[in-house]
């Protein structure tokens, strides 16, 4: 035997024709290669090497070679056995065809850009135990992917003010070795764990085959070692990169805060002395700076992290003892101050009291009242509020801590009277809307002041009904972050955020190109939206000259894009640093970096919610906020560098942070930068207030949908929302259409760039079902990449299940002459729902469309009810266990027996409910009753064999459902677009308790499709002899109408069964089977000839003997 002789070689094993036999079969039963790739000899030895290459470093390739191995038949196995025996023994080549095979089977593993947020350095292990062989490609992706902030010490000791520039290097370089250290040491241990779970798999195969008794620890070992080794080189060398862009991170903050200091200082001796120094402002000026320093302490106590500086000096200098002691001086003077932070208060209160110069406060107003008036009032609008701020060295936001402190000391009053009245409350509330739809930065100022509120109902305002209506929030809460904390789940996340990055650097280049092409045309169409309807040369020009820098940054935005900047585990220092800034609250954006880098950000609506099984879901979600916040902030730092950019500014994002003048950049891209990041990852959420019908209806169904009751129903209304919005602006020539306010009056180049990047994505998801799909797939399905069968791809594509669902009919229109399988409601239904149908509660309105589509029977209402309740309350239950399907495709992957789909339906109301509810739990398969990991097995109407999951784990890791291979009438009645309810028997009616009896039912046809069925299509002149699909689906139809009665008419024979309590289930259904007049006819009957009322006898049996006794049909 070839795998036997002492010296084996490419040039002996394509010579030998055992070793090419087995080749090819195993080739194409293993699946990914056709009879035209094996032609010739050649062909089949470098498939052959290139599959067991795949197999060394990529670990779909390898599992699914074990699950080959375990389901295979003897021949089979010993066919494999002897190939992978071949190729231990002799794979030692590494010329360009081998180095090829294993990068792509490197970039084509999953765990290649898992390795991202894991921290991962080098995925070898398995190809350096099997071959000694170490590739570092995945390490080049991951560098950067890290958590540690490691320039702490040197941020401590800048502060302390005591490092020289050469002391600051030294500690610098002692830091990255530390983090050095720590990268080696993480990344060692993730790629040791991958490298042992690649050679285990592999290990696993050898003892399916009968190749060796167990699986050896040695080479597991080996494969963790070799894995780690070269894991943790690259990861010291990724943790160091970190390193260097942190430091840099750093020294624009100093920088950025040295600017901020510089600019309060200046202040302080310029416009703040002129108001304290002012006869007509400096004693409200002294006075607000008072009242200031006396609620600092309250501003520290509520809310500790709302930080305006250092701690207050108890004492003043001598010189300010004749202000503060002596009211009646004739001329305010301003405080003498020694710190920053004093000084900072007092440009807060020259700041308020040059606005309330021109908003004339009314006795006893509060400042947040008056902020409003004054925004509402001709003398300020956000540009000129922002620019008088500018004037004293502040930014608007600094006002928040007042607005808190205000609220706060208010709330201490309002304890006394033992609650804060609800029109009290709605006043407050009211007066942060009004600054809130003003100003974009006022989230920096509001939510200080609402949690003021918050905090005030939670102290005096809520009772016990109160309290336990918060746990139940947060319990509900937590529950949705359950639902979202399979590996699967961040799997295609990533991927479709990976895919958007494309549309998104499409939608920059037509917008680009656009202002480019067209830019007299573009600066006319700005000015009309400006008002400016007769523009002059000047105007134009100077539009026109805006247009071309807003193109250029648009293509600088898609070029980023394309190039993936800051999406591959590879942070850059302006980035980083903007994260950074939009998180400390020294800079004023705080408040807007949680809202923008909220985790779990489509469930928690509020920062600092948490507790108890809400953190245990945050925790659990660590991956999902990971990627999440990954790409906002590489959204953020694209949009306000193509922003400032477009204002003329050529050094970019970068220039102005290295220059420390983040301050300066406009608080309305800052705004505009933070929407386009939530929007690229659906997570808008604020509707109220634009213009147009669609905005209220989106408003109105968020808000509803996150309450207790709507979230069991939508738990997920934000993501609902903006994929349809998504959808609908990158459609072709819809897009460009504004209807009911859904594009937000959003620019003309915006638009047009959106439908270049809405035909690129219908363009390549054409390509997509051209090339990877067939006359049997659905518009979600596409052939398996990593092996044979059908995967099921929608959940992965979510928001471009629209394109891909009109994709797909174009292509079945162009191909009508082959396809006749036609687009499907249910299926359009699903695009529009962005692959969110089941997963939600709108699993309820699923269900209708099966009831719809199978049609209503006379009596089966309250059957059909009664089963979608028990459903619902089932999956509702089910949702808090989501989870588990982690540990279930584990356990599925590893035991063959496991992967039996289960029938998780009951004959009686609460174990259906119970059996949905744990469903994601692994579970065996029983022939006797059903107990908590004992199942039955799911009857299919298509076949007489076990339906079962293939490749369970794949669907963790690659987010795609693989499909079982179809049998040949499977694939005739997708080809034909047959429903399932076509094929399927009608349900059996009667209650729950009949469901039983449909399970048989459907058996029964499985073995009528499996056999007559099948011959009937394969064999039978009358249907292959018909000239066309239609005739044929008319025939095939007809074939199954009469086999479907036929199956269901087996199991209501009564007289086949033995024990009363069987007859009488079956005579609840056949009476249930005949129509509602003729069961009134039977009733009456009933009761003449029995004096009792059949509803309350439930005596079918009886009944049913009536119904012969009075020739009434369908009685027998």
């Amino acid at each position: 035997m070839y795998n036997q002789q002492e010296e084996i070689n490419k040039e002996k094993l394509i010579k030998d024709e055992q070793f090419l036999d087995d080749a090819t079969a195993f080739l194409i039963d293993r699946g990914g290669y056709d009879a035209e790739d094996l032609m010739s000899a050649e062909n089949v030895y470098e498939n052959y090497m290139e599959h067991f290459r795949f197999q060394n470093v990529n670990e779909v390739t390898a599992v699914n070679d074990l699950l080959y191995a375990q389901n295979a038949d003897e021949e089979s196995k010993e066919r494999f056995a002897r190939l992978m025996d071949t190729y231990d023994k002799m794979d030692s080549d590494l010329g360009f065809a081998a180095a090829g095979d294993y990068v792509a089977g490197v970039l084509s593993a999953p765990s290649t850009y898992a390795g991202i947020f894991t921290g991962g350095g080098a995925k070898v292990g398995a190809l350096a135990a099997q071959q000694g062989i170490k590739l570092g490609i995945r390490d080049i992706l991951k560098r950067g992917a890290s958590k540690e902030l490691l320039q702490k010490a040197v941020t401590e000791g800048a502060r302390k003010g005591g490092l020289s520039a050469v002391e600051r290097q030294q500690v610098a370089a002692t830091l990255a070795r530390q983090a050095a250290a720590k990268g080696a040491i993480r990344a060692g241990a993730v790629e040791g764990a991958i490298g042992a779970g690649q050679v285990a798999a592999q290990e696993q195969t050898r003892v399916e085959l009968d190749m060796q008794e167990g699986i050896r620890g040695g080479a597991v070992a080996l494969g963790a070692a070799t894995g780690a080794i070269p894991g943790s080189i690259f990861g010291a060398a990724a943790q160091t990169q970190r390193a260097v862009t942190e430091n840099v991170a750093e020294r624009v903050l100093k920088i950025t805060e040295k600017q901020s200091a510089r600019a309060a200082e200046h202040a302080n001796r310029t416009t703040t002395k002129q108001v304290f120094e002012d006869d007509a402002t400096g004693k409200t000026a002294l006075d607000v700076y008072e009242n200031l320093v006396s609620r600092k302490k309250a501003i520290e106590e509520t809310f500790p992290e709302v930080e305006t500086g250092r701690k207050i000096k108890e004492t003043l200098k001598p010189d300010d003892a004749e202000i503060v002691d002596a009211p009646t001086t004739p001329k305010p003077k301003m405080p003498l101050v020694a710190s920053l932070e004093e000084k900072s208060l007092q440009n807060l209160a020259a700041f308020a009291t040059k606005l309330m110069d021109k908003v004339e406060p009314v006795e006893g107003e509060r400042f947040a009242s008056i902020l409003g008036r004054a925004l509402k009032s001709e003398f300020y609008n956000p540009d000129s509020l922002r620019a008088l701020a500018k004037d004293f060295g502040l930014k608007v936001s600094d006002l928040g801590p007042l607005l808190a402190a205000e609220f706060s000391q208010a709330g201490k009053t309002l304890k006394v009277a033992s609650q804060l009245s609800q029109a009290e409350k709605k006043a407050r509330l009211d007066e942060l809307d009004t600054i809130d739809a003003f100003l974009a930065e006022a989230v920096e100022i509001t939510n200080p002041a609402r949690e003021a509120v918050e905090a005030i109902d939670d102290e005096i305002g809520k009772g016990l009904l109160g309290k336990a209506n918060d746990v139940l929030r947060r319990i509900n809460k937590a529950r949705i972050g359950l639902m979202t904390v399979q590996l699967a789940t961040t799997t295609r996340n990533v991927t479709n955020g990976y895919m958007r990055n494309y549309v998104y650097a499409f939608d920059n280049l037509g917008a680009g190109l656009y202002n480019k092409t067209f830019t007299k045309t573009a600066a006319k169409q700005r000015l009309k939206k400006k008002d400016i309807f007769n523009p002059t040369d000047e105007q134009i020009k100077a539009e026109a000259e805006r247009a071309v820098r807003l193109g250029n940054a648009q293509l600088r935005t898609a070029y980023d894009s394309f190039m993936f900047k800051d999406l591959m585990g590879i942070t850059t220092a302006e980035t980083r640093a903007l994260t950074r800034l939009m998180q400390d609250e020294r800079f004023g954006k705080s408040e807007a970096g949680k809202l923008l880098f909220m985790e779990m950000g489509d469930v928690a609506d509020h920062a600092k919610m948490g507790g108890g099984i809400l953190t245990l879901a945050r925790k659990l979600n660590t991956l999902n906020t990971m990627s999440d916040n990954m790409f906002k902030r590489a959204i953020l730092s694209r949009e306000l560098n193509k922003a400032i950019l477009a204002g003329g500014y050529e050094e970019g994002l970068n220039g102005v942070l290295k220059k420390g003048r983040f301050g300066d950049v406009d608080e309305d891209l800052i705004a505009k930068g933070m929407e386009e990041a939530i929007d690229f990852t659906y997570q808008t959420g604020r509707f109220q207030g634009r213009e147009g019908a669609f905005n209220s209806v989106a408003d109105t169904f968020i808000q509803a949908s996150s309450t207790q009751l709507g979230s069991t129903f939508v738990p997920f209304p934000r993501y609902l929302v903006n994929q349809f919005r998504f959808f609908y602006e990158h459609t072709p020539i819809l897009g460009m259409v504004d209807a009911f306010g859904i594009l937000n009056k959003s620019d003309f180049d915006q638009r047009i760039g959106k439908q270049l990047g809405g035909a690129m994505m219908l363009t390549g998801l054409y390509a997509l079902r051209a090339n990877h799909g067939d006359e049997t797939t659905g518009p979600f399905e596409y052939k398996n990449p990593f092996g044979t069968g059908i995967v099921d791809a929608q959940a992965s594509l979510g928001p471009f299940s629209a394109h891909a669902f009109a994709a797909d009919a174009i292509y079945r229109y162009f191909n009508a002459d082959k396809i006749s399988r036609p687009a499907k409601i249910r299926d359009f239904v699903k695009a529009l729902g962005g692959g969110q149908f089941r997963p939600t509660g709108l699993a309820l309105v699923d269900g209708l469309f099966d009831t719809y589509q199978s049609g209503i029977k006379d009596g089966e209402l309250d059957t059909r009810l009664e089963e979608m309740g028990a459903r619902f309350l089932g999956n509702y239950m089910n949702t808090y266990t989501v989870g588990a399907g982690v540990l279930k495709d584990v356990v599925a992957t590893l035991d063959p027996d496991m992967r039996v789909v289960a029938d998780n339906t009951d004959v009686k109301f609460w174990p259906y409910v119970f059996k949905q509810a744990t469903r994601s739990f692994p579970r065996e398969i029983t022939e006797g009753e059903s107990t908590f990991f004992g199942r039955k097995r799911l009857e299919s109407p298509t076949r007489t064999t076990d339906v079962r999951m293939v490749n369970p784990f794949m669907r963790q890791i690659t987010g795609l459902a693989q499909q079982e291979p179809r049998n040949l009438a499977e694939r005739e009645f997708d080809r034909l677009g047959l429903e399932y309810f076509e094929i399927s028997p009608r349900k059996v009616k009667g209650g729950i308790q009949s469901s039983e009896l449909t399970k048989e039912a459907r058996a029964n046809m499985g073995a009528y499709v499996e056999g007559a069925i099948q011959d009937y299509i394969m064999n039978d002149p009358e249907y292959y002899g018909l000239g066309s699909d239609i005739e044929k689906k008319a025939a095939l139809k007809g074939k199954l109408n009469e086999l479907r009665s036929e199956a269901r008419a087996r199991v209501l024979d009564t007289d086949q069964y033995v024990t009363v309590e069987d007859q009488r289930t079956v005579a609840q259904a056949r009476y249930f089977d005949i129509s509602s007049a003729k069961r009134d006819l039977i009733a009456l009957y009933y009761k003449r000839d029995t004096g009792f009322d059949l509803g309350d006898t439930k005596d079918y049996l009886t009944a049913l003997a009536v119904a012969e006794k009075y020739n009434i049909s369908g009685g027998r």
